[in-house]
């Protein structure tokens, strides 16, 4: 609830008061939160702080402008049941005053986690989430495959893993396959060749 102790233009015991509008400004920390008053032109002696019996922080001010020229702010801030009012503190410096209220209940590390955001899961370039790695099949889910235990995911990586052993064993009987036919062609060629010194001697032979 916010309050004016005269209006705008009052006379009163001679002096025109004219009202002015602090800014206010909150600054919210783990143990205390700290209200900030923009008084700029006030002195220390011309601010008054008050709670009153219903916890309501009231904070008035004047100060003269000119000979019969006053200016004067009144706030009054609403009580707050996390606050400790018996310790309300009041500071001022240069133009600026701090009214600190600290906190009956203080939030512990853990509840500030908990409202924290969670962070943010990598991706590629392209905007895509990054693809998990297949895991190996292990001799106990090869047995739990034979007797139809694990899921339709496992079964698909067993199957891969199946697969790629087989074409290991292609790949390592291809060099056999090609020194076999290697020799076939060479004992052709062998063959062929005492063949053909055979006619030729069996053509000389019957010539003589």
């Amino acid at each position: 609830m916010e309050s004016n102790p005269r209006g705008t233009g009052a006379v009163a015991a001679g002096r025109v008061y004219e009202e002015f509008e602090p800014k206010m400004e909150w600054d919210r920390e783990l143990g205390v939160d700290t209200l900030r008053v923009l008084l700029p032109g006030f002195e220390k002696e011309q601010i008054k702080v008050q709670v009153s019996s219903s916890r309501v922080l009231r904070i008035s001010g004047e100060r003269q402008l000119s000979d019969n020229r006053w200016s004067c702010f009144l706030k009054e801030i609403p009580p707050s049941s996390n606050y400790n009012h018996k310790e309300i503190s009041a500071r001022y410096g240069k133009g600026i005053l701090y009214v600190k209220h600290p906190k009956l209940i203080v939030p512990d590390d853990a509840e500030l986690q908990e409202n924290e955001q969670p962070p943010v899961e990598s991706s590629t370039l392209d905007g895509k989430p990054p693809l998990e790695k297949a895991q190996q099949p292990t001799k106990m889910d090869k047995d739990k495959a034979a007797k139809g235990l694990v899921s339709g995911a496992q079964k698909l990586n067993i199957e891969n893993y199946r697969k790629d052993f087989s074409g290991l064993v292609m790949d390592m009987t291809k060099p056999r396959k090609l020194v076999n036919l290697v020799l076939f062609i060479l004992s052709v060629v062998v063959l062929g060749m005492y063949a053909r010194k055979a006619i030729s001697w069996s053509f000389k032979k019957s010539e003589n």
